[in-house]
């Protein structure tokens, strides 16, 4: 029984002396940012846009007179699994939208199979971007019908593709280089 005392004598300490550090450094909790909301292939649809630390899922660049906007959202706001997430990238000139691409995953990664705006009728209507400092309120809505690329290299084909109409609301973090 003396032993045993003996043992966590020592190692109680050690192990509450590297507890606190870790502690200390445990990520904060996933804040999320803003959403996705809508019908992808018929079906009610949410994607949480999530920020963690210094991670933030909703981000926009500015070089000159453009403007890069990057929104994913995730299925599950403490799980940021590529599989059936849904990302938007939106490019700004001069304050107009000039280019749009929308990718869900259909598989672990986000290399074919996926659905994709390439050779697809997608429009989006961007209702909101108002940059306030380092961060910038992004709103807008997606619709149309993305493409099916089922592999790498292939064009996708909108044929089989899935129709989708998600409104999004975030704040977005610029990233400086």
């Amino acid at each position: 029984m003396k032993g045993k005392h003996a043992l966590w004598g020592w190692l109680g300490p050690l192990a509450l002396a590297l507890a606190i550090p870790a502690a200390a450094s445990t990520p904060q909790e996933p804040e999320i940012i803003g959403n996705m909301v809508g019908l992808l292939d018929g079906e009610e649809r949410e994607w949480f846009i999530v920020s963690q630390d210094t991670d933030s899922n909703a981000t926009f660049t500015e070089l000159g007179d453009q403007v890069q906007i990057d929104l994913v959202g995730f299925v599950e706001a403490d799980d940021w699994r590529v599989r059936d997430s849904l990302s938007l990238s939106i490019t700004l000139v001069e304050g107009e939208v000039t280019e749009v691409d929308v990718l869900h995953p259909i598989g672990a990664t986000a290399v074919p199979p996926v659905f994709t705006s390439d050779n697809a009728t997608v429009r989006l209507n961007l209702h909101t971007f108002d940059r306030q400092g380092s961060k910038a309120h992004v709103a807008g809505r997606v619709e149309g019908i993305l493409a099916l690329q089922k592999e790498l290299g292939e064009e996708a084909v909108e044929d089989e593709g899935i129709g989708i109409s998600v409104e999004f609301d975030a704040e977005a973090s610029r990233i400086e280089y």
